[in-house]
């Protein structure tokens, strides 16, 4: 634990001297882990003691990822779009954002409405989101137009300079978080909250502690949304069976010492699921694809804490061992130290897949979303970098 706490501080400090900014990749990831570390010896819970595996797992983790993400940093990046996005194109992404969602929501309902589970609608709602009912079963998460709906929203906030266009800013902000409500999905809101927040930083129209604060209102909403969206599994005598942090933020550190490394059925099974699903849709190879949902296992030292989430560590760990730690630390953090100096020097396209991706860094403590999310994360930055190609095509054109 010492060691771990040590790298961690260390990686903390280091970030902030040398990017002088709280929204670091670096810093974000060194500050979360030396705050779960901490918590989780400190904070009361009855959840199993963390062994050498987790702590060995998470030092490599956060000191790579903090050398590869700062020394990124440090090379010189031009920023290659600076101007507006194409004006038809983004109200083509309003359009087509105002035309499909009404549609959507029709589909779900006259599912869940002809399925009869219209009665337990919060349950119902996730349960069809996790393909749990019958004509939906790839889930009602999967999408397609949700990326270009977020994306939508992103590019309105950021260039929000006339008066006129407030109520489309609006209207997208409410397609955005009824979706998040109709699939009941926690990450789909925090990936709104927290862009939101981060475009008006970056252009410095929202301070640190405003930040912080309205950070702190997120965590509160998450506990009562949890009970909400599965209220007879969550409640007993009318009281929460768990500590909503205990469970979420700190369980996945325990879950973790119960991987295997390299207990993979196959080499890359977990890291590279997009692109297994890829080949096996294409028939390139017989092999399914592994499920996105995890087992659940026992972290609690009563039998009485299940969790499925493992940490970001787990696709590296389980596929390749502490080596895939180290080697996918190198990447990622490249990945968004890249992104993040891009996203400084005001490169448009950047700073909105910046503010989108940014969730990922600060819910390591649940899952990796880098790899598993790969799909989206493409859709994301095609999407957000197309209204700006498009019109500097033009202006040279011109």
């Amino acid at each position: 634990m010492i060691y771990a706490i040590i790298i961690t501080s260390i990686s903390l400090l280091l970030s902030l001297r040398t990017s002088k900014n709280i929204f670091a990749p670096a810093t974000i990831v060194s500050a979360l882990w030396l705050f779960c570390i901490l918590a989780y010896n400190l904070y009361p819970h009855n959840l199993f003691h963390l062994r050498i595996q987790f702590y060995t797992g998470i030092s490599i983790w956060v000191g790579v990822f903090t050398l590869s993400s700062l020394l990124t940093q440090s090379i010189f990046q031009k920023a290659n779009n600076t101007e507006n996005p194409n004006l038809s194109l983004r109200n083509l992404y309003v359009f087509i954002t105002l035309i499909s969602f009404p549609y959507v929501m029709w589909h779900i309902f006259n599912i869940l409405k002809e399925a009869g589970l219209l009665n337990n609608i919060f349950l119902n709602l996730r349960s069809a989101a996790m393909g749990s009912v019958k004509g939906l079963e790839e889930g009602t998460s999967k999408n397609y137009f949700a990326p270009l709906w977020l994306v939508a929203y992103v590019i309105e906030l950021l260039h929000y300079r006339k008066k006129q266009r407030l109520w489309i800013l609006i209207t997208l902000l409410l397609i955005n978080l009824t979706w998040a409500f109709l699939i009941m999905s926690k990450m789909t809101f925090l990936n709104i909250f927290v862009s939101t927040f981060i475009i008006l930083f970056f252009y410095r129209k929202i301070k640190t502690k405003t930040i912080l604060i309205s950070l702190g209102a997120v965590f509160i909403f998450f506990t009562y949304f949890q009970i909400l969206r599965s209220r007879e599994m969550e409640l007993k005598d009318n009281k929460l069976k768990y500590d909503f942090f205990t469970l979420y933020v700190l369980g996945g550190m325990p879950a973790f010492e119960t991987v295997k490394p390299r207990s993979s059925n196959y080499s890359g099974e977990n890291t590279f699921r997009f692109f297994n699903a890829v080949t096996y849709k294409t028939g390139l190879k017989s092999q399914k694809p592994s499920s996105p949902i995890l087992e659940f296992v026992n972290v609690g030292k009563n039998n009485d804490v299940f969790t499925n989430t493992y940490t970001t560590l787990y696709p590296y760990f389980k596929d390749f061992g502490f080596k895939g730690i180290f080697f996918f630390a190198i990447f990622v953090g490249f990945f968004y130290g890249y992104l993040y100096k891009k996203a400084l020097k005001k490169d448009n396209p950047m700073v909105i897949i910046y503010s989108i991706f940014f969730t990922a860094l600060l819910t390591q403590f649940m899952n990796e979303t880098t790899f598993t999310t790969l799909s989206f994360l493409i859709q994301i930055i095609i999407l957000s970098h197309l209204p700006y190609w498009m019109n500097k095509k033009i202006i040279k054109k011109n």
